[in-house]
């Protein structure tokens, strides 16, 4: 699984099946759920905060999704430059 099957989601509920899939490691799951969070704040014309990001990680998480939460944070973080 790569990050490009993200680019495949069409809906909230299709990242939320894609992060609980049951192949994808824990890595994978915050990967995912970080460049969610990066591709919905900047789609959203938000910045890439930290606040930014943990609003998309929240709605993600509140949908169902399940993933390390302050791991997905940090790679999100990571790769937003902040």
């Amino acid at each position: 699984m790569t990050i490009s099957n993200l680019e495949n989601c069409n809906s909230l509920e299709d990242v939320v099946a894609l992060v609980n899939n049951e192949f994808a490691t824990d890595a994978e799951s915050e990967e995912i759920a970080a460049a969610y969070a990066i591709d919905g704040a900047i789609e959203a014309g938000y910045g890439t905060g930290e606040a930014e990001l943990c609003a998309q990680l929240d709605a993600l998480r509140d949908a169902g999704a399940g993933f390390d939460y302050p791991g997905a944070l940090n790679e999100a973080l990571k790769h937003s430059g902040n």
